[in-house]
């Protein structure tokens, strides 16, 4: 299988986060390296949690007018499938791990996808979804994952 990097919500939306700057960071050395590597997966429910969040949560008003911008720069990599198809999946990997509908339902997708890994700070790392590991971005280089490709 050949390395393919899912990543969630919450790693888009660090580097727009200026509350924790060495979060922000990790989180956009591991986008970037990610993109030049083209490794980077994504649904659109991603694209879709990070809007929201940036709508609703306080914090981010500084950058309202400009996340759709943001996130149409992300869309290139969304090619991960959202089918209605892939609701049976996320319920069995709901009921399994007994992780939450919503991270389930990535999960199901990253599967879909192929990918070789799931970028989270909020599952298990190191566990195994099917055919995807989670890797948490603050306790993992990008090198850990994509070795020398990283390095560039």
């Amino acid at each position: 299988m050949t390395t393919a990097v899912f990543a969630d919500s919450t790693t888009l939306i660090y580097p727009l986060d200026t509350a924790d700057p060495r979060k922000a960071s990790r989180c956009e050395a591991w986008l970037r390296i990610l993109r030049e590597t083209d490794v980077l997966v994504l649904s659109p429910q991603v694209l879709d949690e990070s809007y929201w969040v940036v709508l609703r949560k306080p914090q981010f008003a500084y950058v309202r007018a400009k996340i759709r911008t943001y996130l149409g720069e992300y869309i290139r990599w969304t090619s991960a499938p959202l089918i209605g198809a892939m609701l049976q999946e996320a319920f069995a990997i709901e009921d399994r791990f007994g992780v939450r509908f919503w991270d389930a339902l990535l999960l199901a997708s990253a599967n879909a996808a192929g990918c070789s890994h799931f970028l989270s700070e909020d599952l298990n790392d190191g566990q195994a979804y099917g055919v995807v590991t989670v890797v948490n971005p603050f306790r993992h280089l990008p090198e850990d994952v994509l070795g020398a490709a990283a390095r560039t």
